[in-house]
Parts: structure tokens; C-alpha cells; sequence
């Protein structure tokens, strides 16, 4: 039996991958969310704004048992994959956004509220800022850091996006420490990983469970994929955890072929994408210790490469506005940039 402890979108992507690579075994999800799996990009973007009904995220997850059962520990099995998931940061008297119901809960307090606060310059924070700028709220937005989105080193994209969210209203405070009160604030400052049955179990964790690129930890039949996993990453050669969509549906859906015998490991240049204001942009790669950049194209005109080197050698972009092409061409560049000799 494959027991998979999490009922998230790497668990469901887990199952289908197996049984689309001929697997066989029983297989059994444990999910502590009572909705099971489910995607959760639309969850701070349409369904937060209606323009989605909530079913439409659901993920029909065939050919496993799903049980909504609390573990206390990993269950006994030939195979245990942990993708327990990542919970949101608390900030006081704030509402958080990562489940289908937080979703709903924010969307039924816009309905009746003219005035809101978001905290925190990323995905999240910026996302929701824009949905409930939409819906008609006047949001205030908290940024701790010198920009919106300081993770991606991308200060033209950032200097784009704070000149938008303005023009739209958002009363938008970058260096901020002060949190004004109001009847709604919303809080997008980062997750924990949910680490705790991992670290039970003796298996080693550090920013999450530590597996190599073929997601099994040191312990023999035991896997960890998502959110949770900090995973070795060939491209770059180091360990990393990745929080995004795309990285738990890859790891997910690999995971499920080599457990069905095929032999798959980590091997692709990560990716990910956010959307504000019917502003899409993508990021690629790994901008760690990058030290030049590189601006081609407009982030204000949507069409855009922003290339961040490392010694010389392209290793990530943020990128606005690339067809398939460009893009795919754009990872080959990244991946032999970080192939490169040091």
C-alpha cells in the first residue's frame, strides 16, 4: 500500500501519476482539509473576485481512498509519502488566505466592507490587494520591504507593479511597520512548512524535509514532495524548497511515475507566475547569489525579459508578455547557464 499523508494538490498529482505510469498498488490520501484537493492559484484571483465558482478548483481525485482523518503519526506502509503542505504565518486579528474556505470567508467580508489592510509584498498579499481592489474595497497595503516583491530581484517589474496598484487606488505603504486599524485585514506574510509528523518520525528536516532528487528522504520508502520537501535540485546542484503551484504539481506527478517503476527524478528549471491586475508575469530559475542583470524589453509595455546572472551566466528571469518559444528557449538558456563550471 502507498500511504500519502496530505490531501493537497502534490498528493492528488502523486495519484494520478502513478496510475497513469501503470501503478497498481492500493493507495491511501489522508487529508486534514475536509474539501480534499484542490488547486489554489484561483483562490486569491477568481474565485476570490466570483468569477469562478468554488467547484471549479476542486481536483476529482480517481484511483486512491481519501480519508479526513488527523494522524498523530506516519501510518505504517510499504511506501509513505509526506506532502503535508505549508500553513500561513499568524498575524493577529488577521485573516489568513490558503484554504478553499479562507477564500469564501474573504470574499463574504468584501461583500459588506469598504476599507480593508493587506500585509505582506508577495504573492498573496499582492494578489488579494488586487481581487479586493476589484471587488470595490479601498485597500491599504502594508510592504515591509523597499518593494513589491523583493524575492524576485526584479526591481523593474517591482517599480511597474507598485505604479499600477497606485493608479488603481491602493493606498500602497512600502517600508511600512505600522499597521492601521481595520474591520478586515487580511495577512500574505509566508507559510511554515508542516514539518511536525517528519520530524517525529527522526527523519532529517531542515527548512523542510530533506530528500534527494528523486524525493526519497534517507529512510528507505519514505518520500516527501510540495511544499514541505526541501529537495536536491540537479540544475542548480543544492538543496531548495519551492512554495508554488507548479513545483507541487512537477514534484507530485514525478513522484507518482517512479513509484510505478519508471526511472524519473527532479530534473527541470523551476518555474512559477503571479497575475495583478490582468498583469501576468512568469519567473524562472534560481536568482541565488546573483551578482548582474539584464533588462530587455518594457515591463510597463507587457513585454519584457529580465535576465539575472551569476558570474556571467544567465540563472534566472522574470519575464511579461513571452510566447511558448521564448520562453522554453529561455529555460534552455538558464539551465545551461547554471550547468556552466564555477
Amino acid at each position: 500500500m502507498i500511504a500519502i499523508v496530505g490531501g493537497g494538490l502534490a498528493a492528488a498529482k502523486v495519484v494520478e501519476g502513478y496510475r497513469a505510469a501503470g501503478g497498481t498498488d492500493d493507495v491511501v490520501v489522508w487529508s486534514q482539509d475536509p474539501r480534499g484537493p484542490y488547486h489554489r492559484p484561483g483562490l486569491s484571483k477568481r474565485v476570490l473576485r466570483g468569477e469562478a465558482p468554488p467547484e471549479s478548483v476542486l481536483i476529482d481525485l480517481e484511483g486512491a481512498e481519501l480519508r479526513f482523518e488527523r494522524l498523530d503519526s506516519l501510518p505504517d506502509a510499504d511506501v509513505v509519502v509526506i506532502a503535508t503542505g505549508a500553513r500561513p504565518r499568524v498575524l493577529d486579528g488577521a485573516l489568513p488566505l490558503r484554504t478553499l474556505d479562507d477564500s469564501l470567508e474573504l470574499r463574504r467580508r468584501a461583500e459588506t466592507t469598504k476599507e480593508a489592510v493587506v500585509v505582506g509584498g508577495g504573492f498573496i498579499g499582492c494578489e488579494v490587494t488586487a481581487s479586493l481592489t476589484q471587488l470595490g474595497v479601498q485597500v491599504t497595503h502594508i510592504v515591509r520591504d523597499q518593494r513589491l516583491f523583493p524575492v524576485l530581484g526584479c526591481p523593474p517589474l517591482s517599480a511597474m507593479l507598485e505604479e499600477t496598484f497606485r493608479a488603481h487606488g491602493v493606498d500602497l505603504r512600502l517600508e511600512a511597520t505600522e499597521i492601521p486599524e481595520a474591520e478586515l485585514v487580511v495577512a500574505g506574510i509566508g507559510v511554515e512548512p508542516n514539518v511536525e509528523l517528519a520530524r517525529q518520525a527522526g527523519l532529517e528536516v531542515r527548512s523542510g524535509v530533506v530528500v534527494d532528487e528523486r524525493f526519497a528522504t534517507a529512510r528507505p520508502g519514505v518520500y516527501a514532495v510540495g511544499d514541505v520537501a526541501e529537495f536536491y535540485d540537479p540544475v542548480f546542484r543544492r538543496h531548495r524548497r519551492i512554495e508554488h503551484w507548479s513545483n507541487a504539481a512537477y514534484h507530485g506527478t514525478t513522484l507518482g511515475r517512479i513509484l510505478a517503476g519508471e526511472d524519473a527524478r527532479y530534473d527541470t528549471v523551476s518555474s512559477f507566475f503571479s497575475e495583478q491586475f490582468g498583469k501576468s508575469f512568469k519567473s524562472f530559475g534560481d536568482a541565488t547569489g546573483h551578482d548582474e542583470t539584464w533588462l530587455e524589453g518594457d515591463f510597463a509595455d507587457g513585454n519584457a525579459i529580465f535576465r539575472l546572472l551569476r558570474e556571467g551566466r544567465v540563472v534566472a528571469a522574470v519575464t511579461m508578455g513571452q510566447d511558448e518559444h521564448a520562453e522554453n528557449a529561455l529555460k534552455d538558456e538558464i539551465r545551461a547557464g547554471a550547468a556552466a563550471p564555477a
